[in-house]
């Protein structure tokens, strides 16, 4: 039996285990990697290829960037791929592209749709304080997240996942599941269409969605918010005028009113919520490296003289 044959389509960080995992899969051929194009990164402005790009080079595998999907379009005829297999790609394909491939065109969708629709599912099963997330392969339509679902499996969450953790623990898990995924699909092509009407969305995170507004959240939901968003784009409070990034926090005992900022012992930052008290553990002072509070506070009490 000759090889499934992918071409793989990606960019982020999300898919390079997939990547990796069907290129030294005896049973799967990549004769093209598409990804996005290289950016000039930091103050001397040096080329940063994607990690997609970086995987593809490193498994020997041919890597294209195009603007466009749609600037392959004869190569992908040329190639005749059974699978087109995209993965944090980031660009809405034309139906023509779509039905390219002899089996199907399939995306890998980290929640498990038709929940959270779009952008940053992993963040909003976070924010949502949701028990289990998973991982769903669909069949790609011309809009987004909407198509057949070929398969699902579900990952739990654990109360101290931040974002970092939940994304590694789901990129390995479509890694390890895509190849066994694919190969089933080739032989039974069984899939069933999602239930629309249960259909939930997330919106494409924005710099300032981060701000905490203490009169608007209780502690948990903060701190969902903390464990959601940072690294980016960072959960922070007004400190005497200028953004503290908070970046780890427990809840303590409400005991002072919502919106009050507390120094307990010179050791302990305590924020009032609408329930509960938000207390940091770790922040990040504006235009400064990270600390844990004692350190902060320390350095904050001796500069306004009380040690």
């Amino acid at each position: 039996m000759n090889p499934i044959s992918v071409v793989f389509i990606g960019t982020g960080a999300f898919g390079v285990g997939t990547l990796q995992g069907l290129a030294t899969d005896p049973c799967f051929h990549i004769p093209l990697v598409i990804t996005g194009q290289d950016k000039a990164v930091g103050r001397g402005l040096k080329t940063a290829f994607s990690p997609v790009k970086e995987a593809a080079i490193a498994n020997k595998l041919i890597v294209q960037l195009p603007l466009s999907i749609g600037e392959l379009k004869q190569k992908l005829i040329q190639l005749n791929p059974d699978y087109l297999l995209v993965v944090a790609y980031g660009e809405i394909m034309t139906k023509e592209i779509l039905d390219i491939p002899t089996i199907a065109s399939v995306n890998i969708h980290a929640s498990l749709l038709p929940k959270y629709r779009g952008a940053s599912p992993i963040q909003e099963s976070i924010l949502h304080g949701d028990s289990e997330t998973g991982i769903t392969w669909i069949k790609m339509d011309s809009k987004m997240d909407t198509g057949d679902i070929i398969a699902q499996k579900s990952l739990k969450i654990s109360e101290d996942d931040t974002f970092e953790t939940l994304y590694k623990h789901l990129s390995d898990f479509a890694a390890q599941n895509t190849g066994e995924i694919l190969t089933k699909f080739a032989k039974n092509r069984a899939s069933e269409p999602q239930n629309n009407q249960v259909a939930t969305y997330c919106k494409k995170i924005q710099k300032n969605d981060g701000f905490i507004d203490v009169y608007k959240g209780t502690a948990l939901e903060i701190l969902r918010k903390i464990r959601a968003y940072t690294p980016w784009p960072g959960c922070s409070i007004l400190w005497n005028g200028k953004r503290l990034k908070i970046t780890q926090a427990v809840i303590g005992e409400q005991k002072i009113s919502t919106g009050m900022v507390q120094v307990v012992d010179g050791k302990i930052l305590a924020i009032g919520t609408l329930k509960g008290a938000l207390l940091p553990l770790e922040v990040q002072p504006e235009s400064k490296r990270k600390m844990n509070i004692k350190e902060f506070l320390k350095g904050y009490l001796a500069k306004a003289g009380y040690l």
